[in-house]
């Protein structure tokens, strides 16, 4: 039995969103549970969930991701779906902690 079986899927629009957000100058560190990525700036951080599509599973947070969501006590989970989201979301984040 391979082990490749049991790796964790990354959604394919995570590479251009890490790219994206680290050339806007954040610390990315990609997580398997409970999000895809844990984002740093400006001494703050946000947890991260990358997702391709607007239907089915791409659409939202899956059940543990919400229910982990219901319990956070950070900021709410950042759903980024593609480097323009992401580069959008780093000039907001930019200019609310200026």
């Amino acid at each position: 039995m391979s082990l490749n079986r049991y790796a964790t899927k990354r959604d394919m629009a995570e590479p251009e969103v890490v790219s994206t957000l680290t050339q806007c100058g954040f610390s990315v560190v990609r997580t398997d549970k409970p999000t895809d990525l844990l984002v740093g700036f400006r001494r703050r951080m946000w947890l991260v969930e990358v997702k391709s599509g607007h239907k089915g599973y791409g659409k939202s947070l899956n059940d543990n991701q919400k229910k982990f969501a219901e319990t956070w006590r950070g900021p709410d989970i950042v759903i980024l779906r593609s480097a323009q989201d992401a580069m959008d979301w780093a000039v907001q984040v930019s200019v609310e902690t200026a």
